[in-house]
Protein backbone atom coordinates (compact mmCIF):
# COMPACT_ATOMS: atom_id res chain seq x y z
CA UNK A 1 0.00 0.00 0.00
CA UNK A 2 1.14 3.59 -0.96
CA UNK A 3 2.02 5.64 2.19
CA UNK A 4 2.70 9.59 2.32
CA UNK A 5 6.19 9.03 3.03
CA UNK A 6 6.79 6.85 -0.31
CA UNK A 7 5.13 9.70 -2.35
CA UNK A 8 7.12 12.35 -0.30
CA UNK A 9 10.10 10.99 -1.93
CA UNK A 10 8.86 10.28 -4.85
CA UNK A 11 7.93 14.36 -5.20
CA UNK A 12 11.16 15.57 -3.48
CA UNK A 13 12.77 13.29 -6.59
CA UNK A 14 10.74 15.10 -9.05
CA UNK A 15 11.20 18.47 -7.69
CA UNK A 16 14.84 18.07 -7.64
CA UNK A 17 14.58 16.51 -11.20
CA UNK A 18 12.57 19.58 -12.45
CA UNK A 19 14.69 21.96 -11.15
CA UNK A 20 18.27 20.22 -12.88
CA UNK A 21 16.23 19.91 -16.03
CA UNK A 22 15.27 23.46 -16.04
CA UNK A 23 19.01 24.26 -15.50
CA UNK A 24 19.92 21.94 -18.15
CA UNK A 25 17.50 23.93 -20.54
CA UNK A 26 18.91 26.94 -19.40
CA UNK A 27 22.41 25.99 -20.04
CA UNK A 28 21.67 24.31 -23.79
CA UNK A 29 19.72 27.71 -24.61
CA UNK A 30 22.74 29.81 -23.34
CA UNK A 31 25.59 27.95 -25.47
CA UNK A 32 26.36 29.26 -28.65
CA UNK A 33 27.07 32.29 -30.00
CA UNK A 34 25.13 35.29 -28.16
CA UNK A 35 23.58 38.22 -30.15
CA UNK A 36 26.20 40.75 -28.69
CA UNK A 37 29.10 38.75 -29.66
CA UNK A 38 26.99 38.08 -33.05
CA UNK A 39 26.60 42.49 -33.42
CA UNK A 40 29.92 42.61 -32.69
CA UNK A 41 31.40 40.89 -35.27
CA UNK A 42 29.34 42.26 -37.44
CA UNK A 43 30.35 45.60 -36.52
CA UNK A 44 33.96 44.77 -37.24
CA UNK A 45 33.41 43.46 -40.55
CA UNK A 46 31.11 46.97 -41.21
CA UNK A 47 34.57 48.91 -39.92
CA UNK A 48 36.78 46.58 -42.13
CA UNK A 49 34.42 47.44 -45.55
CA UNK A 50 34.41 51.03 -44.69
CA UNK A 51 38.11 51.13 -44.85
CA UNK A 52 38.76 49.24 -47.93
CA UNK A 53 35.99 51.47 -49.88
CA UNK A 54 38.41 53.80 -48.05
CA UNK A 55 41.71 52.86 -49.55
CA UNK A 56 40.20 52.06 -53.08
CA UNK A 57 38.91 55.85 -52.92
CA UNK A 58 42.61 56.59 -51.87
CA UNK A 59 44.48 54.55 -54.49
CA UNK A 60 42.56 56.42 -57.13
CA UNK A 61 42.84 59.85 -55.31
CA UNK A 62 46.47 59.54 -55.74
CA UNK A 63 46.67 58.52 -59.05
CA UNK A 64 44.45 61.64 -60.11
CA UNK A 65 46.88 63.86 -58.11
CA UNK A 66 49.97 62.76 -59.84
CA UNK A 67 48.03 62.72 -63.14
CA UNK A 68 47.26 66.26 -62.39
CA UNK A 69 50.87 66.87 -61.36
CA UNK A 70 52.34 65.49 -64.36
CA UNK A 71 50.07 67.16 -66.78
CA UNK A 72 51.45 70.75 -64.94
CA UNK A 73 54.54 69.82 -64.92
CA UNK A 74 54.27 68.83 -68.56
CA UNK A 75 52.26 72.68 -69.34
CA UNK A 76 54.92 74.26 -66.85
CA UNK A 77 58.37 72.92 -69.24
CA UNK A 78 56.47 74.50 -72.31
CA UNK A 79 55.50 77.40 -70.58
CA UNK A 80 59.35 78.34 -69.17
CA UNK A 81 61.48 76.11 -71.36
CA UNK A 82 61.93 79.59 -73.74
CA UNK A 83 61.07 77.08 -76.53
CA UNK A 84 57.75 79.06 -77.25
CA UNK A 85 57.56 82.63 -77.82
CA UNK A 86 54.62 83.29 -79.28
CA UNK A 87 52.17 85.93 -76.66
CA UNK A 88 49.12 83.81 -77.93
CA UNK A 89 50.42 80.47 -76.91
CA UNK A 90 52.17 81.91 -73.92
CA UNK A 91 48.95 83.49 -72.24
CA UNK A 92 47.27 79.90 -73.11
CA UNK A 93 49.59 78.05 -71.48
CA UNK A 94 49.93 80.01 -68.76
CA UNK A 95 46.14 80.37 -68.34
CA UNK A 96 46.16 76.38 -68.70
CA UNK A 97 48.64 76.08 -65.90
CA UNK A 98 46.80 78.19 -63.63
CA UNK A 99 43.86 75.80 -64.24
CA UNK A 100 46.15 72.74 -63.71
CA UNK A 101 47.62 73.74 -60.21
CA UNK A 102 44.14 74.62 -58.77
CA UNK A 103 42.72 71.24 -59.77
CA UNK A 104 46.21 69.80 -58.61
CA UNK A 105 45.51 71.69 -55.03
CA UNK A 106 41.90 70.24 -55.48
CA UNK A 107 43.08 66.93 -55.79
CA UNK A 108 45.41 66.97 -52.85
CA UNK A 109 42.79 68.73 -50.56
CA UNK A 110 40.55 65.35 -52.00
CA UNK A 111 43.97 63.21 -50.77
CA UNK A 112 44.40 64.55 -47.60
CA UNK A 113 40.44 64.26 -46.72
CA UNK A 114 40.71 60.88 -47.23
CA UNK A 115 43.68 60.48 -45.25
CA UNK A 116 42.28 61.83 -42.38
CA UNK A 117 39.19 59.92 -43.32
CA UNK A 118 41.17 56.76 -43.35
CA UNK A 119 42.93 57.04 -40.08
CA UNK A 120 39.66 57.94 -38.38
CA UNK A 121 38.13 54.61 -39.68
CA UNK A 122 41.28 52.69 -38.33
CA UNK A 123 40.98 53.35 -34.89
CA UNK A 124 37.19 52.72 -35.09
CA UNK A 125 38.44 49.66 -36.23
CA UNK A 126 41.21 49.18 -33.59
CA UNK A 127 37.85 50.06 -31.22
CA UNK A 128 35.75 47.51 -32.79
CA UNK A 129 38.26 45.03 -32.89
CA UNK A 130 39.26 45.43 -29.41
CA UNK A 131 35.58 45.32 -27.98
CA UNK A 132 35.01 42.00 -30.07
CA UNK A 133 38.29 41.03 -28.70
CA UNK A 134 36.91 41.23 -25.04
CA UNK A 135 33.41 40.28 -25.65
CA UNK A 136 35.34 36.32 -27.45
CA UNK A 137 37.18 36.16 -24.42
CA UNK A 138 33.90 36.60 -21.78
CA UNK A 139 31.90 34.10 -24.48
CA UNK A 140 34.45 31.72 -24.00
CA UNK A 141 34.67 31.87 -20.66
CA UNK A 142 31.19 31.51 -20.24
CA UNK A 143 31.16 28.70 -22.75
CA UNK A 144 33.68 27.09 -20.60
CA UNK A 145 31.41 27.09 -17.84
CA UNK A 146 28.17 26.18 -19.61
CA UNK A 147 29.95 22.77 -20.78
CA UNK A 148 31.30 22.05 -17.55
CA UNK A 149 27.96 22.37 -15.78
CA UNK A 150 26.13 20.74 -18.71
CA UNK A 151 28.84 17.95 -18.34
CA UNK A 152 27.65 17.71 -14.51
CA UNK A 153 23.98 18.04 -14.92
CA UNK A 154 23.33 15.14 -17.55
CA UNK A 155 24.53 13.03 -15.49
CA UNK A 156 22.48 13.88 -12.11
CA UNK A 157 19.29 14.10 -14.63
CA UNK A 158 19.80 10.92 -15.22
CA UNK A 159 20.59 9.37 -11.87
CA UNK A 160 17.31 11.51 -10.60
CA UNK A 161 15.21 9.85 -13.71
CA UNK A 162 16.24 6.17 -12.44
CA UNK A 163 15.75 6.77 -8.92
CA UNK A 164 12.18 8.34 -9.81
CA UNK A 165 11.86 4.71 -11.65
CA UNK A 166 12.54 2.81 -8.80
CA UNK A 167 10.48 5.16 -6.83
CA UNK A 168 6.98 4.26 -9.41
CA UNK A 169 7.27 1.18 -7.90
CA UNK A 170 6.36 1.98 -4.22
CA UNK A 171 3.29 3.74 -5.20
CA UNK A 172 0.20 2.05 -6.99
CA UNK A 173 -1.57 3.64 -9.82
CA UNK A 174 -4.43 5.37 -8.52
CA UNK A 175 -2.26 6.76 -5.94
CA UNK A 176 -0.09 7.98 -8.84
CA UNK A 177 -2.59 9.98 -10.71
CA UNK A 178 -3.53 11.51 -7.69
CA UNK A 179 0.06 12.48 -6.80
CA UNK A 180 -0.19 13.90 -10.61
CA UNK A 181 -3.17 15.71 -10.65
CA UNK A 182 -1.84 17.39 -7.60
CA UNK A 183 0.92 18.28 -8.08
CA UNK A 184 -0.02 19.72 -11.65
CA UNK A 185 -2.29 21.83 -9.10
CA UNK A 186 -0.48 22.90 -6.68
CA UNK A 187 2.73 23.91 -8.59
CA UNK A 188 4.64 20.68 -7.53
CA UNK A 189 3.28 20.46 -4.38
CA UNK A 190 1.43 17.32 -4.01
CA UNK A 191 2.21 16.33 -0.41
CA UNK A 192 2.25 18.53 2.70
CA UNK A 193 3.22 18.05 5.96
CA UNK A 194 1.26 18.49 9.11
CA UNK A 195 2.45 20.90 11.64
CA UNK A 196 -0.04 21.68 15.32
CA UNK A 197 -2.95 20.19 13.68
CA UNK A 198 -2.37 22.59 10.68
CA UNK A 199 -1.54 21.39 7.15
CA UNK A 200 1.07 23.72 5.70
CA UNK A 201 -0.13 23.89 2.57
CA UNK A 202 -3.17 26.56 3.26
CA UNK A 203 -2.63 26.64 6.54
CA UNK A 204 -5.83 25.08 7.76
CA UNK A 205 -6.85 23.23 11.14
CA UNK A 206 -7.42 20.07 10.56
CA UNK A 207 -10.13 17.90 11.91
CA UNK A 208 -9.39 15.63 14.63
CA UNK A 209 -10.26 12.63 13.30
CA UNK A 210 -8.56 13.84 9.97
CA UNK A 211 -5.32 13.44 11.75
CA UNK A 212 -5.72 10.54 13.47
CA UNK A 213 -6.25 8.98 10.41
CA UNK A 214 -3.28 10.55 8.86
CA UNK A 215 -1.02 9.44 11.72
CA UNK A 216 -2.22 5.36 10.93
CA UNK A 217 -0.45 5.52 8.38
CA UNK A 218 -3.05 3.43 6.14
CA UNK A 219 -3.42 4.69 3.40
CA UNK A 220 -3.47 8.14 1.53
CA UNK A 221 -5.06 11.06 3.29
CA UNK A 222 -5.97 14.39 2.17
CA UNK A 223 -6.37 17.93 3.38
CA UNK A 224 -9.92 18.76 3.32
CA UNK A 225 -9.13 22.31 1.86
CA UNK A 226 -7.00 22.06 -0.28
CA UNK A 227 -6.79 18.39 -1.14
CA UNK A 228 -3.06 18.05 -0.60
CA UNK A 229 -1.53 14.38 0.51
CA UNK A 230 -1.11 14.85 4.16
CA UNK A 231 2.08 13.36 5.57
CA UNK A 232 2.32 13.60 9.67
CA UNK A 233 5.64 13.18 11.27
Amino acid sequence: MTTAPDVLALQETDQALDRARARLTDVEGQMGESEELIAARQVVAEKQEVLTQLRSRLHDAEWSVDDARGKATEVEGKLYGGTIRNPKELSDLNTEFALLKAQVAKREDTLLGLLVEIEEGEAQLDNAQSSLAERDAIWQRDQASFLEEKARLEPEVADLDARRQDQLKTVDASSLRLYQLLRERHRGQAVAGVERGMCQGCRIALPISLLQKARSGVGLVQCVSCERILLVS
